[in-house]
């Protein structure tokens, strides 16, 4: 180091000597020092000037010219049946040119004068735009009115005061003039979970409002017109005429849902949320045929016009497929149709079901209060027995379990088009211990959200084919043309047709006499499952017997299901003893299926009415539909 260090020096000092034009160090230190800052003076200019001169003209542009983006109107959102879920409203904005006026005062009598209180523009209004010196900003917007009426009457409010003020005509002419935007409405005031709401600037921020606008299907033209800027940031319009360009509409979408049905749903679910105080209540209705979303939300829910409060955030939030929990119960039906596809069991095969049950180092209980008892399969499901369905998802195995758990869409998004949706991986079989396998078959260790147990009901009820959730039915334009139409996608086959029959009538006995008889109907036979979750507390790290999630999921008329539909109540307050889904979840159920029959006139599958005379009578039909003979019996 040493000696390259002597060699670089020895080499400058014999350059220094070599070239300086002075016998005067300090001069030829002088003029060394003033060429060095030169060419640093000339490299820079040429970088300013030829290398980076794109990069710092945009960013002086940047400081004196700016943008206004004009809200183009958004495309109209109807339910299945034309009904008008979200439109755009034509509201007037009035804008202003107070470095033009010279006389402010005359200039805002004359217009107070004109416009009569119309608009409901104030002289405060007026004190705080004249206090910019801005040749262009907002006097008030989104003011309901007839555009055209209010740019007549802007223009005559000019002319009276040019005529009166005697201030020169000004090179714009609009020294007051009206634009047209768009508020968001909703007429039938119903799916703010589903549909969502904008945001100020008339932005989708949640729900279909933004899936739609982030796949540019809803939204129209953009518009964007150049502006000047002030030293303040404030930006005024060069061009007039710019502000009056006509631009195209968005499209409008058809959704599967049915408004009144949404509207049965939330104010059902309204009235028993006030009753129990949960934490939240998600109710999802579905069509198992063809997989269309009809109904879907969650309470709390934001109440379309009303003040955005400090729990905005959470009523827009879409609960039923961004809540995962742990279901219950209502997972046990696919434990056994998964044996009875596999040829395993059928649903009279007799299930032992000890009173106590060791697996590893845990034991599980049956439902029998200590009784040892034998089962039909089907049976295991209508007194929801723990230690039955885990026997009956040993016989099935780790691996098979699993598979179907897939097989029916859990572990996954349902990739409905409503954005936040959230799941939960399925851990894989090979992961699981056997303690874990035998909490899975009866709805622990997994989380699922509602609108994906809906679906894993439809498949199970409908034949056994898994369908996409279909919520978007078409887009259409202005004229009512179809532009695009979005079938229903048959994804896999589940189970065979006749262990979805043979699943139906499972159900079938679970309300006719089982755990959800407070379901049970007089003339239509409905099907489903009951789910009380106990609640895993971080607090006490363990499960709290106070908390719960109570699930029913079920179909109707079971016959020939239309309907699927899952109800979630996470964390009623009730007394213990009330502590059951039976209790909280199967009320809520029956009350909506009661009001969709009823809407849907749909005919019953129990009874047939007719005519004797002017006597009706019934007949019972589908007697033979759920099972009745079993095996129930106390093992001694």
């Amino acid at each position: 180091m040493r000696k390259l260090y002597y060699y670089v020096v020895n080499f400058l000092n014999r350059l220094y000597y070599f070239v300086k034009p002075f016998e005067d160090d300090r001069l030829n230190s002088f003029l060394f020092i003033s060429v060095f800052l030169v060419i640093i003076f000339v490299v820079r200019l040429f970088n300013l000037c030829y290398v980076d001169r794109d990069k710092y003209i945009s960013f002086l542009r940047r400081q004196y010219t700016g943008k206004l983006t004009l809200r183009s109107e958004r495309g109209e959102i109807f339910d299945r049946n034309g009904i008008p879920l979200a439109v755009s409203k034509k509201k007037c904005s009035f804008y202003i040119r107070p470095a033009l006026i010279k006389d402010k005062k005359l200039f805002e009598a004359i217009f107070l004068r004109v416009f009569s209180n119309q608009t409901g523009i104030t002289p405060k209004d007026f004190k705080d735009v004249f206090s910019k010196d801005v040749k262009f900003t907002w006097l008030k917007k989104s003011i309901d009115g007839n555009l055209k009426e209010f740019r007549r009457k802007a223009i005559e409010v000019v002319k009276e005061y040019l005529e009166k003020s005697h201030q020169p005509k000004p090179r714009l002419f609009d020294l007051v003039g009206v634009m047209p935007e768009y508020d968001r409405v909703h007429p039938y005031d119903v799916g703010s979970t589903l549909v969502g709401v904008l945001d100020s600037a008339g932005r989708g921020i949640s729900g279909l409002e933004l899936y739609l606008e982030k796949k540019k299907i809803i939204l129209g033209d953009k518009i964007v017109i150049p502006a000047l800027k002030d030293a303040r940031g404030n930006l005024y319009v060069n061009d007039p005429d710019a502000l009056f360009l006509s631009y195209k509409k968005g499209n409008n979408v058809v959704l599967t849902v049915d408004a009144n049905i949404q509207y049965m749903v939330e104010k059902i679910i309204r009235k028993y949320a006030k009753k129990w105080h949960p934490d939240f209540i998600n109710v999802v209705v579905m069509n198992p045929k063809t997989g269309d979303v009809i109904a879907a939300a969650s309470y709390p829910f934001y109440k379309y016009g009303s003040k955005r409060g400090k729990h905005f955030v959470s009523e827009i939030n879409p609960r039923f497929i961004s809540a995962p929990y742990e279901p219950g119960s209502v997972i046990k039906p696919f434990v056994l149709a998964a044996a009875i596809n596999e040829g395993l069991v059928t649903p009279m095969t007799p299930i032992k079901a000890p009173a106590n049950y060791r697996v590893d180092d845990k034991v599980f209980h049956n439902e029998f209060h200590g009784e040892n008892v034998t089962l039909a399969a089907w049976e295991v499901i209508k007194y929801s027995d723990n230690v039955g369905i885990i026997k009956i998802a040993q016989k099935l195995g780790k691996k098979r379990y699993y598979k179907y758990l897939r097989a029916f869409g859990f572990g996954q998004k349902t990739g409905i088009e409503i954005a936040g949706e959230s799941v939960y991986p399925l851990r894989n079989y090979k992961k699981w211990k056997n303690v874990d396998f035998a909490t899975l078959a009866f709805g622990h260790n997994i989380m699922v959200n509602t609108l994906q147990l809906a679906t894993a009901y439809c498949a199970l009820v409908n034949g056994g084919y898994l369908y996409k959730p279909r919520i978007i039915a078409k887009i259409i334009n202005d004229k009512g043309g179809v532009i695009k139409e979005f079938p229903a996608i048959r994804i896999r086959q589940v189970i065979k047709p006749w262990v979805s029959k043979d699943m139906r009538r499972v159900l079938a006995t679970v309300v006719e006499g089982g755990t959800g008889t407070n379901t049970k109907m007089e003339n239509f036979y409905i099907g489903g499952k009951t789910g009380t979750a106990v609640k895993y507390d971080p607090k006490i790290r363990a499960y709290n017997r106070s908390k719960i999630t109570a699930t029913f999921a079920g179909a109707f008329p079971l016959t020939d299901p239309d309907f699927v539909m899952v109800v979630t109540v996470d964390e009623p307050k009730v007394p213990k003893n009330k502590l059951w889904a039976s209790d909280i979840a199967v009320p809520v159920f029956k009350e909506i299926a009661e009001r969709i029959l009823l809407y849907e006139r749909e005919k019953p599958d129990k009874y047939k009415y007719y005519f004797v005379g002017d006597k009706m009578e019934r007949k019972p039909i589908n007697q033979d539909f759920p099972y009745k003979k079993g095996y129930r019996k106390i093992n001694r």
